[in-house]
């Protein structure tokens, strides 16, 4: 082993022999392999019987892949595999916060319905079942795996071992001639990089349950047929035939044929959508669609506990600024959310959880980890400054005297009212800068809690190397911790995004 590894670094450094003596093995490798017969190593041609072995193949999957050319497939593969696996009272909850559930609910509930749909959210976002929802996710990447692969292009490539083969023709009996491997070499490669399954065999029983049920009832391929494809083809993987050829062919002894694994968090986005499905419907009930969505968000991100936190800079003490017909506190409810997001969370389960992944993870790439850490600190930081513009409208601050000052003289000097404006008007610029940089930090902060809860997932890990080490600091399961934090970031954002776009006549 030492020795082939001394001659692929002199292989890599230039030295045309060893190189030379590597091809020589790859040669005898090929040749001793129990798919050799793929390849004519005189000729330097790929076999007619590599081309029946892929039409074979091709005419076992053709019927998935017409299933999945369906443009209206996609969206309902995902309906149907997230829903299949929650539990029957969650599905009775979402068919109450249907368009057609509300609407029949409207005719008997009256008044009380706003508070019922408030209920009906909550018991929605509780009774999402995280092991059921992990579930759901790894079967839904099956299907994208198997979709990957049944629509890889094999009909370009059969084309070149016979330029007369029809599209879906099985009838037809295909004439295929040896092809000089050169041409097939990067076709042969995309074919093995599109077959993402693992060697370990897996329970495929639920996807093509999924797939029955969207095709109407009907199977659309035996599972049999399926599972004896997958086996065969693992077998031909784990040869390495065709990578080997392809080393062979392009004079690379280091060749590899990288496999792409599709991974999508079918859950998070299902339910991010249904939740905003509702809250639309809600909003169109009680015709104010902005104030309702602000408020299932405060709840969600917040629940019982009370936000108003600041002294002077609150939405009350606006309201005797609008009294008067001056411009009030644009952002004051917005700000005391974010002052009490950074005391209770940031500093809280936030701090603790970035000191695990920060300090003691082992991160692939610095400048990630760095980029992590700065905008965390941008958010701590920034609570000093809220508590200096709450103080500048105390007796003692800067603003304070000024506003109380003008507001004793409003009402017979009307010039007051461009002077208290001009004030109240560079405190809400203060304002919604402050909240501006707050999340923009948050988002960047969040995008890495999401990178780090798909590489928790992932095998080998590509962002931080010793997470087994990390899970054994913490208490709680750190993959729910990350997860929890990331929604609960996702929440609080769009909770900012809501109180700080202006309000819609």
């Amino acid at each position: 082993m030492s020795d082939v590894f001394s001659k692929v670094i002199s292989f890599i450094s230039g030295d045309g022999s060893d190189k030379d003596i590597l091809l020589k093995q790859l040669a005898k490798e090929i040749t001793g392999n129990k798919y050799a017969r793929f390849y004519r190593l005189r000729q330097g041609e790929m076999d007619p019987s590599l081309g029946m072995y892929l039409f074979s193949i091709y005419k076992i999957i053709y019927p998935l892949q017409k299933f999945f050319d369906d443009p209206m497939i996609e969206a309902r593969i995902k309906q149907v595999t997230l829903e299949s696996s929650l539990d029957k009272n969650v599905m009775d909850i979402i068919r109450r916060l249907s368009p057609e559930g509300i609407s029949e609910r409207k005719k008997s509930v009256g008044g009380d319905l706003s508070r019922l749909l408030q209920e009906d959210l909550a018991a929605l976002a509780a009774g999402f079942d995280s092991q059921k929802v992990t579930d759901a996710d790894k079967c839904y990447n099956k299907i994208l795996a198997m979709r990957q692969f049944v629509t890889f292009d094999f009909w370009s490539l059969l084309k070149k071992f016979d330029p007369e083969i029809k599209e879906g023709d099985f009838i037809s009996q295909p004439k295929f001639v040896p092809v000089d491997a050169s041409i097939l070499v990067h076709d042969t490669g995309d074919f093995m990089a599109a077959f993402p399954f693992t060697d370990e065999p897996g329970d495929w029983k639920a996807v093509f349950e999924i797939i029955k049920y969207c095709r109407g009832g009907s199977d659309v391929l035996p599972i049999v047929q399926w599972n004896n494809l997958l086996l065969n083809l693992k077998d031909l993987k784990q040869t390495r035939i065709l990578e080997l050829i392809g080393r062979l062919v392009t004079g690379n002894p280091i060749l590899e044929i990288k496999t792409s694994v599709p991974h999508e968090p079918l859950s998070a986005s299902w339910l991010e959508q249904k939740t905003i499905e509702v809250k639309e419907a809600i909003s169109g009930i009680l015709g104010n669609q902005r104030h309702i969505q602000i408020h299932t968000m405060a709840e969600t991100v917040f629940g019982p506990l009370a936000t108003l936190r600041l002294n002077y800079f609150t939405p009350d003490k606006g309201k005797v600024l609008l009294a008067k017909n001056l411009d009030g506190y644009d952002y004051a409810l917005a700000l005391n959310h974010l002052f009490t997001f950074i005391q209770e969370f940031v500093l809280k389960e936030m701090s603790e959880l970035c000191d695990i992944l920060l300090v003691r993870g082992q991160w692939s790439k610095h400048a990630a980890s760095k980029q992590m850490s700065d905008n965390f600190h941008i958010v701590t930081d920034i609570i000093e400054e809220i508590n200096q513009l709450d103080a500048g409208l105390s007796e003692e601050g800067v603003n304070g005297p000024r506003i109380r000052g003008a507001l004793l003289r409003v009402d017979r000097d009307k010039s007051q009212i461009r002077y208290v404006n001009s004030i109240t008007g560079s405190i809400n610029d203060e304002a919604a800068d402050i909240i501006n940089r707050a999340v923009q930090a948050l988002i960047v902060v969040g995008k890495h809690f999401k990178t780090l809860m798909d590489d928790f997932d992932k095998k080998p890990h590509e962002v931080i190397a010793n997470w087994k080490e990390l899970a054994l600091v913490s208490k709680v399961p750190l993959n729910q911790r990350i997860i929890a934090i990331y929604k609960r970031i996702n929440y609080f954002v769009q909770l900012m995004i809501l109180e700080t776009k202006p309000i819609e006549e």
